[in-house]
């Protein structure tokens, strides 16, 4: 009988494993319950920005499809319909997505998708910490800074990013045991990472990984002196950088299903081309040849309205810097307009509501890069610390440098042909980084310095000493953070009449100024009595105690700088909407536009810039809702123009310049004053061509666009509502004939224009449209002739065709011809039965095939790996 029977006690190495495994854990479930605890106690959503009005509708609409036993490719709802997988923020094929179908309802769905990534971020990082070699209790204090830092904390309303933040730690840690000693596991854990980066919405942070564990292959991972010879140096390094390009293309591989409709869209978008080049390489590819002004984007002038200037939207300016160890050094942002730093005339969008990561944290940070000699991983921390933090500078440049320098001077600059962003970090990065410019967004460069602060702190308190100097230094700095929290105090309302004459802002109101510096000077005496603590603890307890009550401290901080960041409303609030439709199915409906939102102008009421509210955030929603802004009309499943989508597809955005035409609008589907907009389906025999338009550029494109609808608005038709007025309901749905017909150009070559013969006027055509799925539609027709089979829906190139004709037969792989440059016509014969289009790119079906032989690949090889490690044993 075995002596270790049921009865046994438990071992105490058993109970010690317990008692830590607590003990690390426990700060989380602390902080946890402080930030989101309300959340799940009163079934609140989040609501601040897009984790209301984007996220929350996007994912419940990715959800529903799921459910309906639908691959989410499409989305009918956005504008005349837009890919959905393809546009990369919906992370339709994150394995995550399976906590939104849980019985318990999309709400706690939500909710708990976003809890679980910020505990994913918190036993990353503690796990990373634990690598790089600190204590448990030094690894618990980088866990906590790290997830419950401002900088992360932020995205809460950012989902996407959040998950990328989460998974970040993970793809550090790996990548630098990789680089250091490649090994099968540590690949194929910076591969998953990166996968999980990509799937969940976030390519852009996997790209910056790659490029951060690049340097450290390259320059920290061994010395640069002291070696046999070159050809080592160079064997080494080359070794380490073959193994990251090796994880590279494992993790495409892996992500292919998401990878590859995302470029094949991303092609098509407004950020693919550009009239002035934005790179070496664009530059050296003839791009704006043409141009006269053609060097403006290199040298930092992009055009306004365009992506090589919005690429520059949240850029991070030098006056929020401390704001990382000053709580609330800004002001707060919301539920009222206190953040006084938008009193700078340079201050731009804001990315991160909250920089804040403690006072303790960089403090002890600091203390780890300057108390003596770095080790190698330390050094390349500080290094992708510094390079997060010039890289989200962006827009604020050695350019913008010299032009604020020269406008203290009372000089212009516009004679000066460089712009703000030249000679900055962000600008070189778009200059010579291969495709680099269609990315955006300097902001997310900052995580990187979330990431290093946080570990270097860990090996700050491992490495703190009591000592005289020591105590001294930190008794200097608490009395100069009393000192400054007493002069701005009260000094406030003076500064704040000095500050320049700030907008009000549409939703927050007025700015006051005043509470905001208020605000800072309660974060100086935080960190004034911050420090004093760990100062006591430092000198006074024993040192285990000690470290225990520096990371207490620390967690005081965060929870009374950042406790106003992740507000939450009533779950009732979506309710009306919503109340978890993801089970409700199309079942053949109709889908009707209700309005369009002009995204160029600001459509809230007046009242709300006139006056402030704790509760204009809930006001705001309720607002957003009434007006389908910018999803809400994906929880109501109605069509709303424009699309509001990350990537946004260069010729739609091209033929929504021209709103101002009715005709644009009422093609749309929009009933324009009493012009009656066109209908989802019809059938009809005139036409016009054009030669297909070239876009290789955003003029030829506008050029070509502009030419197609001065054709359109040339044909000479009675007004719409008579048009409109000859549709007679039938069992068909409609009946059309000859005279009922709208202006179509379609654009094709000259040898590849379909022509059919004259009919009588007299002649019916009777369709029935459906749309069984989201990705399919379907018409029936009765007595059809030949003609054109006309749809109101977005033109891709992902939609396939078939055709049952009148013996039964069905023809597929169908032409579909591109029309009005937006929308899609289908050639049809005489007796024709039903026309259906299906959305199935062929990049997404290369991509599943892709990732799946990928996955297949890799746990075959981990089995082999386990296998082969048990055979050794043996």
């Amino acid at each position: 009988m075995n002596q270790h029977s049921e009865t046994s006690p438990v071992r105490p190495d058993s109970l010690q494993r317990l008692r830590t495994c607590i003990g690390i854990w426990l700060p989380f479930l602390f902080l946890a319950t402080f930030f989101f605890g309300t959340a799940y106690v009163h079934q609140e959503q989040f609501l601040f920005r897009d984790a209301a009005h984007f996220y929350y509708p996007l994912f419940h609409e990715v959800t529903r499809q799921w459910k309906a036993g639908e691959i989410p490719l499409w989305s009918p709802f956005d504008g005349i319909g837009m890919p959905l997988a393809a546009d990369a923020t919906p992370s339709v094929f994150y394995p995550g997505k399976l906590l939104l179908l849980t019985p318990l309802g999309f709400g706690f769905g939500m909710r708990t998708y976003v809890l679980l990534h910020f505990a994913l971020a918190y036993g990353g990082m503690f796990w990373a910490a634990r690598t790089w070699g600190c204590s448990t209790v030094a690894a618990v204090l980088a866990a906590t800074a790290y997830a419950f830092g401002g900088p992360v904390l932020s995205y809460h309303s950012n989902v996407i990013f959040l998950v990328g933040a989460s998974w970040l730690p993970f793809a550090l840690a790996c990548g630098w045991l990789l680089v250091r000693r490649p090994a099968l596991l540590s690949g194929v854990g910076l591969a998953l990472a990166l996968t999980m980066m990509i799937l969940g919405g976030d390519p852009q942070l996997a790209f910056h990984t790659m490029m951060m564990l690049t340097l450290a292959a390259i320059f920290f991972v061994f010395p640069w002196r002291r070696l046999p010879s070159l050809r080592v140096w160079l064997t080494w390094r080359s070794t380490r950088v073959g193994a990251l390009v090796g994880c590279a293309v494992l993790a495409a591989g892996l992500s292919a299903i998401q990878i590859l409709p995302t470029s094949e869209w991303a092609s098509r978008s407004l950020r693919a081309t550009s009239d002035h080049p934005r790179s070496v390489y664009e530059l050296a590819s003839g791009v704006g040849a043409d141009q006269d002004d053609r060097f403006r984007a290199l040298l930092g002038s992009p055009d306004q309205e365009t992506h090589a200037r919005h690429s520059y939207d949240f850029s991070i300016g030098p006056w929020n810097w401390p704001g990382t160890f000053i709580a609330n050094f800004s002001g707060q942002m919301y539920p009222r307009n206190e953040r006084w730093t938008r009193a700078i005339p340079a201050e731009g969008r804001i990315w991160f509501a909250s920089l804040f990561m403690g006072s303790l944290v960089v403090l002890l940070a600091g203390y780890a890069i300057f108390r003596r000699r770095l080790r190698r991983a330390d050094r390349w921390l500080v290094a992708i610390g510094l390079f997060g933090l010039i890289a989200s500078l962006g827009w604020y440049g050695l350019g913008w440098l010299i032009l604020e320098v020269g406008h203290g001077l009372g000089w212009d600059g516009e004679s000066l042909p460089i712009g703000s962003p030249f000679g900055g970090l962000y600008w070189l990065l778009n200059m010579v980084v291969p495709r680099y410019a269609q990315f955006r967004y300097p902001a997310k460069w900052w995580i990187f310095l979330a990431f290093a602060v946080p570990l270097l702190a860990g090996r700050g308190l491992d490495q703190v000493q009591a000592s005289k100097r020591l105590a001294v230094s930190m008794l200097a700095l608490t009395m100069t953070f009393g000192v400054a929290a007493t002069i701005v105090w009260f000094t406030s309302s003076s500064w704040a009449a000095m500050m320049p004459h700030v907008p009000d802002d549409a939703l927050f109101g007025p700015l006051d100024t005043t509470n905001g510096l208020r605000q800072m000077a309660v974060g100086l005496m935080h960190g004034a009595l911050a420090i004093a603590g760990a100062m006591a603890a430092i000198c006074f307890l024993p040192r285990r105690l000690g470290v225990t009550v520096i990371v207490m401290i620390a967690m005081a901080e965060l929870m009374l700088a950042n406790r106003w960041v992740a507000p939450s409303a009533s779950q009732d609030l979506w309710n009306p909407i919503s109340h978890d439709q993801t089970t409700v199915h199309f079942k053949d409906k109709r889908i009707l536009r209700t309005s369009y939102f002009d995204r160029s102008k600001n459509h809230y009421p007046p009242s709300f810039a006139a006056t402030g509210s704790d509760d204009r955030m809930v006001e705001g929603l309720k607002f957003d809702q009434r007006h389908n802004f910018p999803r809400f009309h994906l929880l109501k499943m109605v069509r709303e123009i424009p699309s509001v989508v990350s990537i946004r597809p260069r010729d739609m955005e091209t033929v929504w310049k021209y709103r101002d035409k009715p005709l644009v609008i009422t093609m749309l589907g929009k009933q324009h004053g009493h012009t009656a907009g066109w209908p989802d389906m019809w059938w009809q025999t005139n036409v016009q061509w054009h030669d297909p338009i070239d876009a290789s550029s955003p003029t030829a494109v506008a050029r070509g666009t502009q030419e197609v609808l001065d054709q359109v608005q040339a044909t000479k038709l009675p007004a719409f509502p008579r048009i409109r007025a000859s549709l007679r309901p039938s069992k068909y749905h409609w009946a059309w004939n000859t005279s009922s017909w709208y202006p179509t150009v379609i654009e094709a070559e000259s040898g590849n224009r379909p022509s059919f013969p004259a009919l009588p006027p007299t002649v019916n055509v009777f369709t029935e449209p459906k749309r069984p799925r989201a990705g399919q539609l379907q018409v029936n027709l009765a007595n059809c002739q030949p003609g054109w089979l006309m749809l109101q829906e977005y033109f891709d190139y992902g939609w396939q065709c078939e055709i049952l004709d009148a013996n039964g037969n069905t023809r597929h792989d169908v032409a579909i011809y591109r029309a009005n440059r937006i929308l899609m016509a289908v050639p049809v014969q005489k007796g024709d039965q039903q026309v259906t289009l299906t959305y199935w790119p062929q990049s997404f079906v290369i991509g599943a095939i892709v990732s799946g032989l990928s996955w297949l690949a890799l746990a075959v090889c981990l089995a082999a790996n386990v296998c082969l490690t048990l055979f050794k044993r043996r």
